[in-house]
């Protein structure tokens, strides 16, 4: 009986230490890393290879796809089809 009290008073203080070591260590992790991450210079942070950078890089990708003007509206250009207004002359 008195090794199982013992056993049970141990895990509460490893319970309690632990969770003084999250409230105290989470929170010192962000601080520290959002120092470390204002101290430096852009140029010398390391590069953007997150998931949201892939998929802004793949969004640019298709604006720039989508603002190629196509074949139809090339040829439209070239060989206008209807009059404008201007060359209808003075109204």
């Amino acid at each position: 009986m008195t090794l199982w009290v013992t056993v049970m008073t141990l895990l509460k203080v490893l319970a309690i230490v632990a969770g003084l070591g999250f409230l105290i260590g989470v929170p010192a992790v962000l601080i520290w890393s959002m120092v470390d991450f204002t101290r430096r210079r852009a140029s010398e942070r390391p590069g953007s290879g997150s998931f949201t950078a892939g998929v802004a890089g793949a969004m640019q990708e298709l604006d720039r796809l989508m603002a190629r003007p196509s074949v139809e509206h090339t040829e439209e250009a070239q060989n206008p089809v209807l009059k404008r207004e201007d060359d209808a002359g003075g109204g």
